[in-house]
């Protein structure tokens, strides 16, 4: 049956809920070797009392914050823009609350905040940080409708922190998934890697032939696989002396997309798959938890994480703002389609 707008306005929720949830999980053990995590149970039964030794419970890392403040710039402007979102984003440096950010990232909004224009102000070619995919959260959601504008706008915030193609081309391929959880069936593994293959393609043809081919390594086996895709993308001389997931958009992407494809129907345990990679596995289970939301709605969110992550109440608010912020859009554009045809 087709998702009624209750059922749509709950997939909002559960996105936003599901990326927090998952960037907390994983906050306190970005990299940590996984031969460290492999012997702690229930990674994703509850929150850490005290993550990194000075936050509250269930705080969540800078990828969530990136994510609301995207957000926030699209409910003002109705729109993805550009210079409404490097303005966002550069508050959050200005303020001082940024959690813990890449350098990469730190740079690129250190420049915002000094005055550089926002398309000159993204880390240089090369630099292909995992950080540029949490936004394009806001952009699935918000583009779920239209489909055709979501590679550009996915685009546009990503260059922001970061010029490179590749980057761009994970971001629209990740926006692309979140769209596919307002469809009313889901995909097979086969078609819904075809679908984000499309849209990365726009930027990047090789990241997109790496993502059509992900259904093949559901049938490997799951450490085999993994460990096959933390080094895709990646150059050599970036692996050495990194245990887990290295610091690079394309793994961490295809690691979220390969547990959601893995485990499409159980929340915690396609999380916890992610975070036993180690290293930069928090931000893929913050991708990951996005994902199981967006296709399976709040109930599929284990209702202690959901109450506990910090901020509960204004990440479902900025959610609702959000799907409001939709519904006008689409009705001024029903309005003005009605309008030419009575001409």
């Amino acid at each position: 049956m087709p998702l009624t707008p209750a059922d749509r306005q709950d997939r909002f929720h559960a996105a936003f809920l599901g990326l927090a949830i998952g960037d907390a999980l994983g906050f306190p053990l970005r990299g940590v070797p996984p031969a460290s995590l492999s012997r702690l149970p229930g990674l994703a039964e509850d929150f850490a009392p005290r993550p990194r030794g000075k936050f509250a419970k269930g705080q969540f890392s800078d990828d969530t914050q990136l994510l609301l403040a995207a957000a926030e710039s699209v409910i003002r402007e109705g729109k993805v823009d550009g210079r409404s979102a490097a303005a966002h984003l550069a508050w959050l440096w200005q303020e001082g609350i940024i959690l813990q950010p890449p350098r990469s990232l730190s740079e690129s909004l250190q420049r915002l905040a000094g005055g550089t224009p926002w398309m000159s102000a993204g880390a240089p070619l090369g630099t292909r940080c995992p950080s540029v995919l949490s936004r394009a959260l806001v952009v699935g959601l918000f583009e779920s409708g239209q489909r055709a504008r979501l590679p550009h706008d996915a685009g546009v915030l990503t260059v922001i922190t970061h010029k490179d193609p590749i980057c761009a081309a994970a971001a629209a391929a990740f926006a692309q998934a979140v769209a596919l959880g307002m469809e009313e069936e889901a995909l097979t593994p086969s078609a819904f890697c075809d679908a984000l293959a499309l849209a990365a393609a726009v930027h990047d043809k090789a990241l997109a032939e790496e993502i059509r081919h992900l259904p093949r390594l559901l049938t490997w086996d799951t450490t085999r696989a993994l460990n096959q895709l933390r080094k895709v993308g990646v150059p050599p001389s970036e692996l050495k002396g990194v245990d887990g997931l290295p610091a690079h958009v394309v793994p961490v992407l295809l690691t979220s997309l390969y547990a959601t494809l893995k485990v499409p129907h159980d929340f915690r345990e396609a999380v916890v798959l992610t975070l036993r990679c180690g290293g930069e596995a928090d931000v893929a289970a913050a991708l990951t938890g996005a994902l199981l939301g967006a296709h399976l709605g709040t109930r599929a969110l284990p209702a202690r994480l959901r109450k506990q992550v910090l901020y509960a109440e204004n990440l479902v608010d900025t959610a609702d703002r959000l799907f409001r912020a939709r519904q006008v859009r689409e009705t001024l554009a029903t309005a003005i389609a009605h309008q030419k045809t009575r001409r």
